[in-house]
């Protein structure tokens, strides 16, 4: 789109026409297919009144450019054309221009205006896309500028249908995308992902090194590294992208300073999966665009998996240019070396993720003081537990926040939960932040409570606001959370409950399930109960059926609902039993939802031995001990 040495075709003040009659291959052996061709579209746009100079811009394998002056008032407009052939160039010309489109209505500036594409009525099989012309400057875009409007068209498009996708194939090059819209953003790459697979293949023959990586891509890595951003109440907006974003499609415009991408293949998607094209040195971009990119637009959460995120992003890339020039081994190779790193990261796939993930270490009250509670941390983190649970009044986060420091492991790899009176407790813990911050019980506290944890004294604490009875406590807590999903910007996280498979206390069913359908992650507290949940009959058979212990039995049965489970021990056989979980079949999962129907509700926790009176109401939800 930019000047360049090429050649030129002046026309008189009227277009020249080429005789109908002359032979379309002879036409096409001659340079005055340029001028033919031209003066074709020219006409049948009726655009241009007195055309002056056509100049050749050069071609690829799949398209001629050309820039067009034409005389206006007291000044010459010029215009940029692209001409292809074949049923290929009518569908990527076609896709240009509506991608094109779609980026200038969001941030006009930001690219050429689109003015027409079309098919060339006097000769069947050649199409056109012509949009306006800019002359580019030497000088690459500054990153602040640049990354602003990339951001403005990221965080301010919409796609139509809520879905990832577009409404019409797009192409890189000459290369097709599957653009069909999809309701989420793992289900719809690796559709992309296994279609450039499929090309590589086509046109650059077998490929041997291949086998098995691509497979376990699909269902291990890519899993891994894109359903934590849609699951756990986190979901990802289809933001507008490029789609091809490299240092050949961004120019500065030299009348104006100002910067412009162009030749799009446009689609729906996950913001970052454009920073994705940026990692390759051979695109342009350095590390100072993703950080001005990041200072508009932080990374998705989890954080932790962003620097893969974008290396499998720059492989989809990457598998894009072997495709596009089979010759280069190069392009190959990379493949190749990446995907075997991200296979070797990730062999467990998303279900080792969400296993260490909804497995966590409880530290309540450990029988052998805060010591081992040190101790047992240390060793689950270097067994691969990644999340552990913690409070201000377990008394032991001073000790938990000593230990995750001396494991050298980034806290972005440690979900860290923690209760009440939060400054105080990242003091104790000497952390910035928490994964997540819970509120206990359902007690209610006098206006200006100064207590910083439930009194464990015999005389009851002032700060208790005793007049109102649990069940009125917990209905006006219901009415609260509805309240609060309706109409908080940040609405509630997580809610822990007891739960385990006997304990299916009458509100808990409803409320796990209230949870879900508002993307409120539900952790179970307490999940064994203690040994009278083990030592059920049901469990024990079901357990034996599957290889397992009861205690595994249980928390499989747990973390199958996607709910995690944060079980206390300080025992290291018990902590390697804890992750080894397994899928139960269905027969069984039914089993253990159905056990409290035949042994009657069951409830094990407490809460009166902490804050030293009885929150439940006496007659209908005390708890049942065996």
């Amino acid at each position: 789109m930019s000047q360049c040495d090429g050649q030129a075709f002046s026309f008189p003040v009227s277009p020249v026409i080429v005789a109908d009659g002359i032979s379309k291959k002879r036409i096409i052996d001659h340079v005055v297919l340029l001028v033919w061709i031209i003066t074709k579209v020219i006409t049948e746009l009726a655009l241009f009144r007195r055309p002056l100079k056509v100049v050749s811009l050069g071609s690829s394998a799949w398209a001629q450019r050309y820039r067009i002056d034409v005389e206006a008032q007291e000044h010459t407009d010029s215009y940029f054309m692209k001409i292809s052939f074949g049923d290929h160039g009518r569908e990527a010309l076609k896709g240009e221009f509506e991608s094109t489109l779609a980026i200038h209505s969001i941030v006009g500036s930001f690219t050429p205006r689109p003015i027409k594409w079309g098919s060339i009525k006097a000769l069947s099989g050649a199409h056109y896309y012509l949009c306006r012309f800019y002359d580019f400057a030497e000088h690459a875009p500054k990153p602040a500028e640049f990354c602003q409007n990339i951001a403005f068209l990221h965080s301010r498009s919409d796609s139509p249908s809520g879905k990832f996708g577009f409404h019409l194939v797009t192409y890189n090059g000459d290369l097709p995308q599957e653009n069909g819209y999809i309701d989420t953003w793992e289900e719809f790459f690796p559709i992309g992902f296994r279609h450039m697979v499929n090309m590589n293949i086509e046109r650059g023959g077998p490929w041997p090194e291949l086998e098995g990586l691509d497979t376990a891509m699909i269902d291990k890595v890519i899993p891994r590294l894109l359903r934590p951003m849609e699951t756990g109440g986190r979901s990802i907006k289809p933001s507008l992208v490029h789609g091809d974003l490299w240092c050949g499609n961004v120019a500065v415009d030299s009348a104006t300073g100002r910067p412009l991408i162009y030749d799009p293949a446009s689609f729906y998607a996950h913001n970052e999966y454009e920073l994705g094209n940026w990692r390759p040195e051979r695109n342009g971009f350095d590390r100072s665009f993703f950080d001005a990119y990041h200072s508009i637009i932080p990374k998705t959460a989890p954080t932790e998996d962003y620097n893969d995120r974008i290396a499998l992003y720059s492989l989809r890339f990457n598998l894009q240019a072997a495709a596009l020039f089979p010759e280069d081994a190069s392009f190959r190779n990379s493949v190749i070396e990446e995907m075997r790193h991200l296979v070797a990261k990730y062999p467990g796939g998303y279900e080792e993720y969400a296993r260490m993930l909804s497995v966590g270490l409880g530290t309540f009250q450990s029988d052998d003081g805060n010591g081992n509670v040190k101790q047992g941390v240390l060793q689950a983190l270097r067994f691969g537990y990644r999340h552990t649970d913690t409070a201000i009044a377990y008394g032991n986060e001073r000790e938990v926040g000593e230990v995750i420091k001396k494991s050298e492991i980034s806290l972005e790899e440690i979900i860290i939960t923690t209760k009440l009176a939060l400054d105080l407790s990242l003091e104790r813990l000497q952390l910035d932040y928490v994964d997540f911050y819970l509120m206990h019980y359902t007690t209610e506290f006098l206006t200006g409570y100064n207590t910083i944890r439930h009194p464990h004294e015999k005389v009851l604490s002032l700060d208790h606001e005793l007049s109102r009875d649990y069940p009125s406590t917990w209905t006006a807590m219901e009415i609260l959370l509805k309240r609060l999903v309706e109409s908080s910007r940040i609405p509630p996280a997580v809610n822990q409950i007891e739960l385990h498979p006997p304990a299916t206390y009458v509100p808990q069913v409803e409320l796990v399930d209230f949870c879900k359908i508002n993307s409120i992650h539900v952790a179970a507290r307490q999940p064994l109960g203690g040994k009278p949940v083990a030592a059920v009959n049901q469990i024990a058979k079901i357990a034996a059926k599957n290889g397992l212990s009861p205690a595994q039995t249980i928390l499989s049965w747990i973390v199958q609902q996607d709910i995690s489970v944060t079980p206390k021990t300080v025992q290291e056989s018990r902590m390697v039993e804890n992750l080894d979980l397994t899928q139960l079949p269905d027969e069984d999962m039914s089993r253990m939802s159905h056990i409290s129907k035949k042994k009657g509700e069951v409830r094990y926790l407490d809460p009166k031995h902490h804050v030293d009176f009885d929150i439940f109401d006496e007659q209908h939800d005390q708890p049942v001990q065996e």
